[in-house]
């Protein structure tokens, strides 16, 4: 029952970039990469295991998941960049790569800095979190939170990290965006699946979900109005809720038709995330109502239009992509007979 939090998530990523709603979009990658945290360390021990038949399919499923999306959002922005650059020079790091290292970086979505989003070009402007992403994976899959024992001692050392950079470093992006900041939400997404593990949650009503939900909307927007400190208390309040949340919804109570809904609409999170720069340099380039001047940037008068492209593309991705992949990995799943896991 993850699938309509992960799409909430990356629209409100989308209403960070495209229309400037404050914060949201932040908190919505931290609690992103807490649930992937919890994912994966989830998967890890219910599906795959730790041997290296379990790591090899892991990351088989990994790259079926992640790049064939990707590839084509890739290409086709590429393509938009050559038609109409006058669309994409709006975003500074929209531009297609000269070297080497800028294509396999920009192909593999690794890239070599310690704030991967400060790398240029991105092609796809969001693939920046996608480093980390990666990062974690890897030390997921090689065991980083096979144990209790181990899960405490990634989460210890991410708080260290933390502190560290308010000492010595005390520049908020060190705390978002760079490589090891990404180690704390993902370390207490694993931590989470040890508690679930230890203290089984009972069957919650959707409603205590919306509750938490809407505190979580308030806590990113209203803060941001208020002093540099509440701001930063809120970074961690945001980790607290996303925690509760993802606990309540683990064990939802929920019939077949909500849950295949639930799938449905989880299928969009991925491609609404990836392509909502690209739609907007369609929305500019067609439409171009409700857009600022000299930017890519739009009033909320855009807004329905703009969605609606959104949507469209989105659904597009997911019929001519997504689901050709999913039924690729149930083939995979059915011939290495892996569990299948159905998180309540």
């Amino acid at each position: 029952m993850f699938g309509i939090l992960r799409t909430l998530l990356a629209i409100n990523v989308m209403l960070l970039h495209i229309f400037s709603v404050p914060s949201l979009g932040n908190y919505s990658v931290s609690f992103f990469f807490i649930l992937s945290g919890f994912l994966m360390t989830y998967i890890s021990h219910n599906t795959y295991g730790y041997n290296y038949k379990g790591f090899k399919l892991f990351w088989v499923n990994r790259v079926l998941r992640l790049f064939p999306v990707y590839w084509f959002i890739f290409a086709l922005t590429i393509l938009f960049i050559l038609v109409f650059p006058k669309a994409t020079s709006t975003v500074k790091a929209v531009f297609i790569p000269t070297s080497i290292l800028e294509w396999l970086s920009n192909i593999t979505m690794i890239f070599p800095e310690i704030v991967p989003h400060r790398f240029s070009p991105r092609v796809v402007p969001t693939s920046w979190a996608l480093t980390n992403e990666l990062l974690f994976y890897f030390l997921i899959s090689l065991g980083i939170s096979k144990t209790r024992f181990r899960t405490l001692i990634w989460v210890g050392l991410s708080i260290g990290y933390y502190i560290f950079t308010y000492i010595f470093y005390d520049i908020p992006t060190y705390r978002y965006s760079a490589v090891f900041a990404s180690s704390l939400p993902f370390s207490l997404g694993a931590l989470l699946f040890w508690i679930i593990d230890l203290y089984k949650p009972k069957a919650y009503r959707f409603s205590y979900v919306i509750y938490i939900y809407i505190l979580f909307i308030i806590n990113a927007i209203v803060t941001f109005y208020m002093s540099s400190l509440v701001r930063e208390i809120s970074i961690y309040i945001n980790m607290i809720l996303a925690m509760v949340l993802i606990y309540c919804l683990f064990n939802i109570s929920s019939d077949k038709k909500l849950r295949n809904f639930d799938k449905k609409i989880g299928m969009y999170s991925y491609p609404i995330y990836l392509s909502h720069y690209l739609v907007a340099f369609f929305y500019i380039t067609f439409v171009n109502i409700g857009v600022l001047k000299n930017s890519f940037k739009m009033e909320l008068k855009a807004l329905p239009i703009y969605g609606l492209m959104l949507f469209v593309f989105c659904y597009l991705v997911v019929v001519l992509i997504d689901k050709k992949v999913d039924k690729l990995k149930n083939v995979i799943k059915k011939k290495h007979k892996l569990k299948s896991i159905r998180i309540k």
